[in-house]
């Protein structure tokens, strides 16, 4: 049988999570998992990643918006382009660095909790 969470949220109403320990709480209130949910949550925004697409995003406008209007060389704008392509391309690596390193450690910590040797 199911034991409810017993965790009592701010609106009065109770958690509707299956209790998984023996402190009462579902994996999301039980405090041993308070920083496993915190990277989690810090995983969430991958904000500085996410700015800089925006960023290179404004300038390959502001790149196209110039030569449409005759202000920059078409050569020097597809040299710009280029360079934004190269800045792109290590984006994305930084993103999957970071992901295979998270999912490492997660697996790691996995396996110590589950004591699975490795």
């Amino acid at each position: 049988m199911d034991v409810q969470c017993s965790f009592i949220k701010p609106n009065g109403e109770r958690c509707k999570g299956t209790a998984t320990g023996q402190n009462g709480l579902c994996w999301a209130h039980d405090p041993a998992n308070a920083e496993r949910r915190r990277r989690a949550a810090s995983r969430g925004g991958r904000g500085r990643s996410n700015k800089e697409v925006v960023a290179l995003k404004e300038e390959i406008r502001s790149v196209i918006a110039d030569v449409r209007a005759g202000e920059l060389d078409r050569n020097d704008a597809a040299v710009m382009i280029q360079g934004y392509r190269a800045l792109k391309d290590f984006i994305a690596l930084e993103r999957q660095v970071r992901e295979t390193d998270e999912l490492a450690a997660e697996i790691g910590e996995l396996k110590r909790e589950y004591g699975v040797a490795g």
